[in-house]
């Protein structure tokens, strides 16, 4: 009985975060370093030979992302993200660079706000995503799908501005010229900012709580004056009464 208590105790609590906050947009713009890994490299345990100055001769290359989207509640939210990057290629003949794009939609899940509550001057935000879209290799004019799964790390500036760092990874498949015949992987770091915009309604019951309690407290003082002048004037009568019985 205890043990049903504490779950649906706990179920509350989760659902009562996952409700403190509703519909806020955000945009976000970011650098991007990104590495490419073939079939049957050890990506996931090795990755670090094909980073700058790693001395691999692997696929890696910079671009920018772009994404927008809007927080359903504090703990989940909506995210379509568009990344654009060039993908260097080192080999014997030199240094070649195909120009690719990949439209993603995600879904994102704050874990800060899901375990700690909600809370809008929190510094640091852990927010797994995952997703899917559609990639095109602008080079050779191919399409392919792809899975995308990362962490992005918010850290707040101001109310409306974060900083961001995100490490992502894509899994693509298909024929085109990402692809070809098998699977390939692509671990992405990015930099960028967030900016925050539109009022959460938890922001709007705040904000009417706040004039509700002021407009409470004009009332009070209105009433204290109002018992300050009758007093003045029941001191005045009683003055005066007294007058009249001097006379």
């Amino acid at each position: 009985m205890m043990k049903r208590l504490f779950l649906i105790g706990a179920f509350a609590c989760l659902t009562m975060n996952m409700v403190a906050q509703d519909s806020q947009w955000f945009v976000q713009g970011n650098f991007v370093w990104n590495a490419w890994y073939g079939v049957g490299e050890k990506s996931l345990v090795a990755p670090l030979h094909k980073f700058p100055g790693g001395g691999g001769k692997g696929y890696t290359g910079w671009g920018i992302s772009l994404a927008g989207g809007r927080w359903m509640t504090s703990v989940m939210a909506l995210r379509t993200k568009l990344n654009l990057w060039q993908m260097g290629t080192k080999s014997d003949d030199g240094l070649a660079a195909d120009k690719y794009w990949t439209l993603n939609e995600q879904v994102m899940f704050n874990v800060s706000s899901l375990f700690m509550g909600h809370n809008p001057y929190r510094l640091w935000n852990c927010i797994p995503y995952i997703g899917a879209g559609l990639s095109r290799n602008m080079s050779e004019a191919h399409y392919t799908s792809d899975l995308s799964f990362g962490i992005l790390n918010t850290f707040r500036l101001t109310p409306k501005l974060a900083a961001n760092f995100e490490i992502g990874w894509n899994s693509y498949e298909g024929n085109g010229g990402i692809a070809l015949k098998d699977r390939k992987q692509q671990i992405t770091f990015e930099f960028g900012l967030t900016w925050c915009f539109g009022t959460s309604k938890a922001s709007k019951k705040a904000d009417a709580d706040a004039i509700e309690s002021l407009s409470q407290g004009e009332i009070d003082a209105l009433n204290a004056q109002l018992a300050d002048m009758e007093a003045e004037n029941e001191q005045l009568r009683k003055e005066l009464e007294e007058a009249k019985k001097q006379k």
